[in-house]
């Protein structure tokens, strides 16, 4: 089927979001990182980042990505790495500790948002953000986002395996306690769960089998063919993320996303997942979750890359276990090969003091 994705509209929408937010998502400015990330993602899947931005403009974002990432002090080393956005001010005037402070998924975003806008990451502070993670890992393998906090999942474990391979060092991650933690993650039905023994869902489907393509250790899924057949067994014109559940445009890049992984691209029905894309989209510009509501940046970039994995021909390639396009991620990669993973990163680095502080 042709293409008939409304390419201008939606790098219009892309811009307007990056300028400024819509009003029903303005209370998200405090993780507007991640909302930069997908936005440039976004115009990345259509090819357009340089067209829709200009030089000047990709500067000043470049630098205010920097802005965001955390000074050292003397008691901060958990806190390293990037926080969600400039809500609460400059650095030396945010009076409020937790809103001063890095994590995983700001730290993920604002790396892919760099590397999108032509960054060489230079002046990113590696040894920093690599013990951030090392104090962030849990004894279960997984990760916490920040310090004092319970959360813990397989989101934080993809945006700490996504940073390692990005920055080409898994000295901060215990890839054996993290492997552990994804298989015991596995279900009966071949789907992958938040926390062991809980309902398979596609979100952490994405995160886990990511997390494992990145460490090179997609052989360890118990059985692949029927996680790659829970995966395609999400598509009913568009994805499911669970059983039972109607179709919702983000999941055309998780789930698609992970079928792409496990190699299962010729068992998809392109034309039904872009039909329902289609349905999705805003006159306007954006991709919605649903047919007839409002558009929003997530559901649009993810909408806009899964309708791109249905149409590898026509549209730049992005690869599916880092939500960047091929042409960078395939160049991390290639530099920081996985198979060094088994070598490295299997927590020997942790003294007992880095230990207590990650509990």
């Amino acid at each position: 089927m042709a293409s008939k994705l409304a390419v201008d509209k939606h790098v219009r929408y892309f811009r307007y979001c990056l300028d400024m937010l819509p009003s029903d998502a303005a209370a998200f400015d405090a993780i507007r990182m991640t909302l930069a990330h997908l936005c440039l993602a976004g115009l990345a899947g259509l090819g357009q980042v340089e067209a829709a931005l200009s030089a000047a403009r990709r500067r000043e974002m470049v630098e205010w990505i920097y802005a965001q990432q955390i000074p050292p002090t003397a008691t901060n080393a958990a806190h390293r790495g990037f926080r969600g956005g400039s809500l609460f001010g400059p650095h030396e005037l945010c009076a409020h500790a937790a809103a001063n402070s890095g994590n995983v998924a700001a730290t993920y975003s604002a790396l892919c948002s760099l590397l999108i806008l032509g960054d060489d990451l230079a002046r990113v502070d590696r040894s920093a953000i690599i013990g951030a993670l090392r104090r962030l890992q849990l004894d279960s393998g997984t990760f916490a986002p920040h310090p004092d906090t319970t959360e813990s999942d397989p989101r934080f474990i993809f945006c700490a395996c996504a940073i390692s391979a990005i920055l080409g060092d898994w000295s901060g991650v215990d890839t054996d306690a993290v492997t552990r933690y994804i298989v015991a993650c596995c279900s009966f039905d071949g789907g992958l769960t938040q926390a062991p023994f809980q309902e398979s869902h596609g979100g952490h489907l994405y995160c886990c089998i990511a997390s494992l393509a990145l460490m090179g250790r997609l052989d360890a899924l118990p059985d692949r063919s029927r996680t790659l057949r829970w995966a395609v067994f999400r598509q009913n014109d568009g994805y499911q993320g669970r059983m039972n559940k109607a179709p919702d445009a983000c999941y055309s890049f998780w789930v698609g996303a992970s079928v792409e992984m496990l190699g299962g691209h010729g068992l998809v029905d392109a034309d039904a997942v872009s039909r329902f894309l289609l349905q999705c989209e805003s006159p306007y510009g954006g991709i919605a979750k649903y047919p007839g509501t409002k558009p929003d940046p997530l559901h649009a970039a993810l909408g806009v890359v899964g309708y791109a994995f249905c149409y590898p021909d026509e549209f730049p390639r992005m690869a599916p276990e880092l939500l960047l396009p091929e042409s960078i991620a395939s160049r991390l990669l290639h530099a920081h090969h996985a198979d060094e993973v088994s070598s490295t990163g299997t927590g020997s680095e942790l003294d007992e003091s880095d230990k207590s502080d990650s509990n």
